[in-house]
């Protein structure tokens, strides 16, 4: 096809043929004369070869593609990609390659697959009509345009679900127009030798194609998001538009000003679009055309973005007029869901009211994909207003109007399962609730726009096809935490993208802040991927569990806009508020009464307090999985986001915090004071995990029950190993840096988890001394937890203690004889053994510190399969999953000496530390602040004395402190090898010093409660 413009060119050569005519009737019978006489005359003598394949004179596009919408139209958009696909081999191609019409194939194509959620493939066909149309970019000035178009006299739609508010004045536009191919004037390429292109005339559905154009930038901008205006190929489309490659002055500019407007808003500049989508609503400032139907549903869309839902309902209703005038189905039904959502959303009163009769419209027209949707809107509207009953019916007819075909696996089946599953949940059927969820949810996070969009992102950003600048804003924006309004458009996306972890876009926008040398910043995302690789683990993508925090946390753990937010759920839903109360009732009589009641009065009351309390629970959460898949808000408090500034700022002097965050690719650390900040790359990160094997060799842990020699723990070969681990993580530090610190805070990854940071020796210690006689050394799982929350500690304390066997051959007389002993040292304590009266989700919630003197279960069961109580391993509600439920609150002191790891096998089994995090992140979010870990269970005497003299302490000591101390004691102890029980002594032997660290580097303290604001800190006890 040429290049020229022939419209004008073809009228000038014409001219040569014109005979002096007087009226503009003439003229126009004489141009056309002239015209046909060229085509005839050009066509018997060009080569039969130099003509457009494969159509002859049929119009383009052809039945076959039309016949395709009866199909769309009802839902089998798989069928759909086939037919669209084959009735492309009907379209012109000629030696310049396909022509416009192809544009038709590729946006149909490209609508069926985004109807099935395959976003990539519909973005591939989008952009293949874009492309297309920037080859052709002038074809509009081949087309035979009439001067003018007639009004339409004879309406012959009747709308009956409302009334246009802006005059509708229909114009009849013809189907198909005549279009120029080919060259009138052939003669340069006759005499050079070129192709002959001789001139003819086509019949085209030229507003078909022009409305596919316009479909294909504005799908394209949709599923692009926000990367969309830094592609190249948004904006030739906007440059290519903006020169109004059309007839110039004439009514047919109305189609150009439209796309163009759509090119606009997909590059973000809503203000030039939207004065663009306006001049072409009305061909030749009167009529109403095909295209103008989009404008509005795309105008309707800018105001919806904007927050102006009444200018946005207006816009979606007048595009379901316009619409149905010209057949543009798609439109309607896509203005129909707008407009209900914006009903919704807009907290509009009662029923959408245009919804009933739309429906019997779009059925007695048998537009089944239409109807359905108009009734899913619906249901989900008489949910909200609280008729459930209807709601159930309805969502029930649109199921059975969508039938079994293909349209049930996409995304019209996707919202039909997801309001199903409210309603459903909300009837108290869980079962057939859950199961709709789980459909709806696989779904969404298969078609999900944001996964999408953060695919996007991230190939731009690895490719090279954005600034870093650019990339830093757009992994911003795609990788943000969910904002109220996300969660008020469209609840079921958030769900699917918090659920689906996608570690390596994160990875790569941390490795851009470190480029960009903002190491703050790169500390920052670090804390969001480790929020992020909770959250996607947990039920819902952390839905639940922020709204568990919002809704029953101490309200310092909350900041201002989740105190809001806690108020107006309450307020939004009275039901759970009625339970709450129920629940804080059931709990303040609990407290009343001992743990274990001595009288049979108190016991049963107690049995009935905490049946009640499981029961009210239990309602709650039911509530809960119902808010979750609402449009309600929920911020989601933890883990919290901190600024690096920020933590500074409230670091007490003497503290050093080194966080640590391994990507795919290097193992990065971070170190900071209150004053100072430093960053350094840990160099063959597998070199150093095979020296913490070869510490771990040295410090005898083969095997969790194995006996181990009293002559390997006389050797000193581990610090050889140990001083190069804590150079490699300190990044080189020597004696006279470590001398200006009194607290070392650590936030872990991966294998990191596992390195006994307490038994590492000082760098220029004459004794060889390890840094936990220097200073305090605590853990946190993130970095803005290091300073943990404001919560007070209560002046009176319930503990409960634990009993039973540590080691498999050890005495349980040990165990008992510490556990009364504590018990006597801490007021206040209750000893538990055998069954308990509630599971340990129910009666955590009665004591405030959990001292374990019994053996834990594998690592196998980590990080939420296993019972923090122990007592009720196996039971419902014994699991660390029943703990993240309600009632919410947990001990908040943990001592958990025979906590199992993969350290305890020297890691020949295998720990990435993933275990370790998301185990100790679901104790901290069920409402733990201070843990006690073992990272090896070591049992016996010095055990149950550690764990004695560090519980003991906890009332009026820092965590921290109590630790070290406890560990200062042990080593200077002397112990019976025979109260050992993994101790090989001879007999000869009778007594010994733990000073060897496999008996207290183990333990390992997770601690959030040592915040003390700055002016009252006081110095810890020694």
């Amino acid at each position: 096809m040429s290049s020229i413009r022939p419209i004008n060119r073809a009228r000038a050569i014409l001219d040569l043929f014109r005979l002096e005519i007087s009226s503009r009737s003439c003229a126009r019978s004489a141009v056309g004369f002239a015209v046909t006489l060229l085509i005839l005359t050009a066509g018997f003598f060009a080569p039969r070869s130099l003509h457009a394949q494969g159509t002859g004179n049929r119009t383009l596009p052809g039945d076959v593609y039309f016949a395709m919408f009866g199909p769309y139209y009802d839902g089998d958009y798989a069928s759909c990609v086939r037919g669209f696909r084959d009735s492309a081999r009907g379209g012109l191609v000629s030696i310049e390659g396909r022509w416009v019409d192809a544009i038709c194939y590729h946006t149909m194509m490209g609508e069926s697959y985004n109807q099935m959620g395959d976003l990539t493939n519909a973005l591939d066909q989008y952009t293949s009509a874009c492309k297309l149309f920037l080859a052709h970019r002038d074809w509009l000035l081949r087309v035979e345009f009439p001067p003018n178009i007639d009004a339409e006299n004879n309406p012959r739609v009747a709308i009956t679900w409302g009334a246009p508010t802006r005059p509708l004045k229909i114009g009849r536009f013809p189907e198909k127009f005549q279009v120029l191919f080919g060259r009138i004037d052939n003669q340069q390429a006759a005499n050079q030798g070129g192709v002959i292109a001789p001139p003819s005339l086509r019949p085209v559905n030229v507003l078909e194609i022009a409305r596919c154009i316009a479909v294909s930038i504005r799908r394209r901008g949709e599923l692009m998001g926000p990367t969309c205006e830094h592609d190249p190929l948004t904006g030739q489309l906007v440059d290519a538009l903006a020169r109004r490659p059309g007839p110039p002055n004439h009514w047919a500019q109305c189609l150009v000003e439209i796309q163009y407007g759509l090119a606009l808003a997909s590059a973000n500049k809503s203000v030039q679009a939207i004065s663009e989508l306006q001049r072409g609503l009305l061909a030749g400032g009167v009529l109403d055309h095909p295209l103008t139907s989009l404008a509005l549903l795309e105008l309707g869309r800018i105001a919806f973005d904007q927050e102006k839902y009444d200018v946005a309902l207006t816009y979606f209703m007048e595009a379901t007029y316009s619409a149905a005038w010209f057949d543009r189905f798609d439109v309607m039904e896509e203005a129909f869901r707008q407009a209900q959502m914006t009903h919704i959303i807009s907290g509009q009163p009662g029923v959408f009211a245009p919804a009933v009769p739309a429906s019997a419209w779009a059925k007695s027209k048998r537009l089944r994909t239409m109807n359905v949707t108009l009734l899913t809107g619906l249901a989900e509207n008489l949910f909200v207003t609280g008729d459930l009953n209807n709601a159930s019916a309805t969502i029930g007819q649109a199921r059975s109007n969508l039938g079994r075909g293909e349209a049930l696996q996409g995304t019209m089946g996707c919202r039909i399962n997801y309001q199903a599953a409210r309603i459903q949940l909300a009837q108290g059927n869980n079962l057939g609730g859950g199961t709709s969820l789980v459909a709806a949810l696989g779904y969404q996070r298969k078609a999900s726009p944001g996964l999408f969009q953060i695919a996007l992102a991230d190939a731009m950003f690895t490719s090279g096809g954005v600034t870093e600048r650019l990339a830093d804003l757009l992994y911003a924006n795609v990788l943000r935490e969910p904002r109220p309004r996300d969660w008020q458009l469209d609840p079921l996306e958030v769900i699917a993208i918090q659920s689906t972890p996608h570690p390596i876009p994160m990875e790569h926008w941390f490795e851009l802040a470190l480029s960009r040398k903002e190491l703050e910043k790169a500390l920052e995302i670090a804390d969001r991927i480790r929020r992020h690789r909770f959250h996607s683990v947990v039920p819902l993508g952390g839905r639940l569990l922020a709204l568990r925090w919002v809704l029953q946390a101490p309200k310092e753990l909350l900041d201002e806009s989740a105190q809001l937010q806690r108020q107006d759920l309450l307020n939004r839903f009275a039901a759970y508020d009625a339970l709450n109360q129920q629940a804080t009732a059931a709990r303040t009589a609990l407290e009343q009464l001992p743990l274990l009641p001595p009288d049979d009065a108190d016991q049963k009351k107690q049995l009935e307090l905490f049946n009640q309390l499981g029961q009210v629970s239990t309602g709650q959460e039911h509530l809960l999985n119902q808010i979750a898949l609402s449009r309600a808000a929920a911020d989601q408090p933890f883990p919290p986001l901190r600024a690096v500034k920020d933590t500074q700022k409230d670091l007490p002097p003497g503290s050093l915090v080194l966080a640590f965050f391994q990507t795919s690719r290097n193992l990065h650390g971070f170190a900071f004071t209150n004053e100072q900040y430093a960053y350094f790359t840990l160099e063959s990160p597998a070199k150093l995990k095979a020296e913490m094997m070869d510490l771990f060799k040295k410090l005898s842990l083969y095997d969790r029950n194995a006996a181990v020699p009293v002559e390997d723990l006389a050797s000193d070969a581990w610090k050889t190993p140990a001083a190069a681990i804590l150079k490699k993580l300190s990044n080189g530090a020597g004696a006279e840096d470590w001398a200006k610190y009194k607290e070392l805070i650590i936030v872990p990854d991966s294998f990191l988890w596992y390195v006994p940071f307490e038994a590492l020796p000082l760098p220029g210690s004459e004794t060889g001394a390890s840094l936990i006689s220097h200073l305090n050394i605590r853990y946190a799982p993130t970095m803005s937890l290091v300073l943990g929350d404001r919560r007070g500690q209560k002046p009176l304390s319930k503990t409960a203690i634990v009993a039973g066997k540590i080691l498999p051959r050890e005495d349980e007389r040990i165990a008992a004889a510490v556990a009364e002993q504590l018990a006597t040292a801490l007021p206040g304590s209750t000893v538990l053994t055998g069954n308990t009266v509630a599971p340990g989700s129910l009666l955590g919630t009665q004591f405030d510190r959990l001292v374990m003197l019994t053996d834990m279960e594998e690592t196998d069961k980590l990080p939420f399969g296993w019972s923090p109580l122990q007592l009720d391993r196996g039971k419902p509600g014994a699991n660390l999953s029943d703990w993240m439920t309600l009632p919410w609150g947990c001990p908040e002191q943990l001592v958990f000496p025979t906590f199992h790891s993969p350290a305890e096998y020297g890691l020949k089994r295998g720990g990435n530390g993933d275990e370790m995090f998301l185990t100790i992140c679901g104790l901290m979010a069920s409402g733990s602040r201070s843990m006690l870990l073992s990272r090896w269970r070591v049992g016996g005497r010095s055990t149950a004395d550690f764990v004695r003299e560090y519980s003991q302490e906890l009332p009026h000591l820092p965590a921290a402190d109590a630790h070290r101390r406890a560990i200062t004691l042990l080593r200077g102890t002397s112990l019976d090898p025979r109260e050992e029980g993994r101790l090989r002594a001879p007999a000869t032997l009778e007594e010994f010093k733990p000073e060897h660290p496999f008996f207290w580097a183990g333990y390992m303290l997770v601690d959030s409660s040592a915040y003390v604001p700055r002016e009252k800190a006081k110095p810890a006890a020694e």
